[in-house]
């Protein structure tokens, strides 16, 4: 996998970290009292971005890239956190995203001498993860990786997004730098310090966040002859409140090369949430159907090209399900051929009616059918009362100001659909490796931490749902299941860090 690298570095001398008042630096360590203190140099610098073999990557933006405070845990064999080195506040190099500035190293930084892994994490979340060195110290890595909820606000902020070590398949999420590790007595310190930071360890870091763009094909976006549509905006929804540290490398086959897939905390089947909408609350956000005139309509306003972000939300194979997916929502006015532009009307049994119209098809019904259907939709949408004696007196009256925005969506799942102004909604799940065609295929639906998934609108064949595509209020007609020594030598380390690219996806997208 080709990156953009970073070198993330500190340009100004550092205190050791846990050394005490007479401890003051690093000139001044008693020859053979090297206990607890650790020195890393951080430094920033990066490359281009580069095409991976079938996957483009694109560069973060600066607000996307920039290394505010560093954190790194060190690990010994066993997986157990030795020690922290924090560097917050830190000043670093950064590129924008752009460009390859130049960027100066630190001095190395002394760490435990068992030290043989590491873990970094950039811009941490400290009200979600405490890894303060009194929190994580002793403890093994599976503990300090817990998932924890969190909004996607906690870590996408402006030049303060949350970046941690992308892994490998095979090694998982800690780093192995025995080779980088160099030993280091009193009498040999000036060499130690030359040779490590002569050979720094590369640690590949990844956003937690995934981000999503939708934009509409223009001008080649197609439509049935006659018919018209007017974009009006787009949401996601289905979004996960929990994320990790690390989510662990998932292989899949016939994957696109370069492309990864990880394992959330409700990744598996058994792991999504069960018990209606409050358990769907609890593990998601995701934009709500209304019950009554006094709801209020969710708002699916996001401009045509423009971005959102969100934590990853992943899942095996068999847990692809439309509850559980993340989705874009398209809200727009669909108007079908042979009805004024933009204005309402209603569906039933693929014909479409003006008021006018639909009144002079229900009186023509001498039985069953619209005669049936129609009362259904009005008494559930509150037109009617439930125990009106004349119902078709009632229909012969209606008229449009009977009807507004809201009228479709509490009416909604009946045979009888009301579009007021001909808007309609759309549902669409998105795609993560787009070579994936085989349906339920491991890979197929998600989204990653660090990929960018670009969905372009392309075509549309008719009028999405009058109302809102709601995971937790599913169409009852047409369900879908939604250790350490106290007494151990140091060693020096040099960390380089690099920064993946943003993974980036196309999804073309036909409305129906």
């Amino acid at each position: 996998m080709k990156t953009r690298s970073f070198l993330l570095s500190t340009l100004a001398a550092f205190m050791l970290a846990g050394c005490s008042s007479e401890e003051a630096g690093e000139n001044n360590i008693p020859g053979d009292d090297l206990n607890g203190k650790a020195y890393l140099s951080l430094s920033l610098k990066s490359h281009s971005a580069t095409t991976r073999a079938a996957t483009a990557t694109k560069p973060g933006s600066e607000g996307e890239s920039h290394a505010g405070n560093v954190t790194v845990l060190l690990f010994d064999k066993d997986d157990v956190c030795l020690d922290v080195v924090d560097f917050n506040n830190a000043e670093v190099g950064n590129s924008g995203g752009e460009g390859n500035p130049p960027a100066a190293a630190s001095d190395v930084k002394l760490v435990p001498e068992k030290t043989e892994k590491v873990f970094v994490v950039i811009n941490p979340y400290s009200a979600g993860w405490d890894l303060s060195k009194d929190a994580v110290k002793g403890k093994p890595w599976n503990t300090i990786n817990a998932a924890i909820d969190a909004t996607i606000a906690n870590v996408t902020g402006n030049k303060n997004f949350m970046m941690a070590s992308a892994g490998t398949t095979d090694a998982g999420a800690l780093t192995d730098v025995k080779s980088n590790v160099v030993k280091v007595t009193p009498e040999n310190e000036a060499t130690a310090k030359d040779q490590a930071k002569a050979n720094p360890a590369i640690i590949n870091v990844d956003r937690l966040s995934a981000k999503v763009e939708v934009a509409v094909k223009s001008p080649d976006f197609t439509k049935p002859e006659g018919s018209s549509f007017t974009f009006g905006g787009w949401e996601l929804s289905v979004t996960n409140k929990s994320v990790k540290l690390y989510s662990d490398l998932i292989t899949y086959a016939n994957a696109t090369e370069g492309a990864v897939y990880r394992r959330d905390k409700n990744y598996l089947l058994g792991e999504q949430p069960t018990g209606g909408e409050s358990a769907m609350d609890a593990a998601f956000d995701y934009l709500k159907n209304i019950d009554s005139q006094d709801g209020v309509i969710p708002d699916v306003a996001q401009t045509d090209g423009a971005s959102r972000y969100c934590l990853e939300n992943t899942m095996d194979a068999e847990a692809q399900q439309l509850g559980f997916t993340t989705k874009v929502v398209v809200k727009a006015q669909y108007t079908p051929s042979g009805l004024t532009e933009n204005s309402s009307y209603f569906s039933w049994k693929g014909n479409y009616y003006t008021l006018e119209g639909l009144q002079k098809a229900y009186k023509e019904t001498t039985g069953g059918g619209l005669k049936t259907d129609l009362p259904i939709f009005l008494k559930k949408a509150g037109i009617v009362e439930e125990g009106v004696s004349d119902i078709d007196k009632a229909i012969e009256e209606l008229t449009t100001s009977n009807f507004n925005e809201k009228t479709g969506i509490i009416g909604r799942f009946c045979a009888v659909r009301y579009y007021h102004s001909s808007v309609c909604y759309y549902d669409v799940l998105i795609r993560h490796d787009q070579a994936i065609t085989t349906k339920m295929a491991l890979g197929r639906y998600g989204v990653v931490r660090n990929n960018w998934y670009h969905l372009e609108l392309q075509s549309v064949s008719g009028p999405g749902t009058p109302w809102i595509p709601d995971p937790s209020d599913p169409d009852p007609t047409n369900p879908t299941p939604p250790d350490t020594d106290d007494d151990e030598a140091d060693a020096y380390l040099s960390v380089q860090i690099t920064i993946n690219p943003w993974t980036f996806w196309t999804q073309g997208v036909d409305l129906h």
